[in-house]
C-alpha cells in the first residue's frame, strides 16, 4: 500500500477517534468508519482490492458524513482521491 494512502487512512482513524471523544459521532458511525478503513487496509495490503468498489464505499461514507462531520468527510475524500490515483 502506498505511503500517501496509508497516511490518509491514519489521519482518518485519528479524526474518527477525535470526533468520537468529542461526542461528534456516535458509536455506530465510528464502527462503520473503522470497519471501512480496516477493509481498505486489508484488501490493499493483500493485493486483492477492488479499488473502484472501495473508492465508491469511501465516497458514500463521505457523502453521509458531509453535513454533520465535514472534517471527517474531507479526510475520507482525501483517501478516495489517493485511492483513485492508482489507475482506476
Amino acid at each position: 500500500m502506498d505511503d500517501e494512502l496509508r497516511t490518509h487512512l491514519d489521519q482518518l482513524e485519528a479524526k474518527i477517534a477525535e470526533a468520537r471523544a468529542d461526542g461528534q459521532i456516535d458509536e455506530a458511525e465510528r464502527d462503520e468508519l473503522r470497519v471501512l478503513v480496516e477493509r481498505v487496509r486489508t484488501d490493499l495490503g493483500a493485493g486483492e482490492a477492488d479499488r473502484e468498489g472501495l473508492a465508491e464505499q469511501l465516497e458514500e461514507s463521505a457523502v453521509r458524513f458531509e453535513s454533520d462531520h465535514p472534517t471527517v468527510a474531507a479526510v475520507i475524500r482525501s483517501a478516495v482521491h489517493t485511492l483513485t490515483g492508482y489507475g482506476m
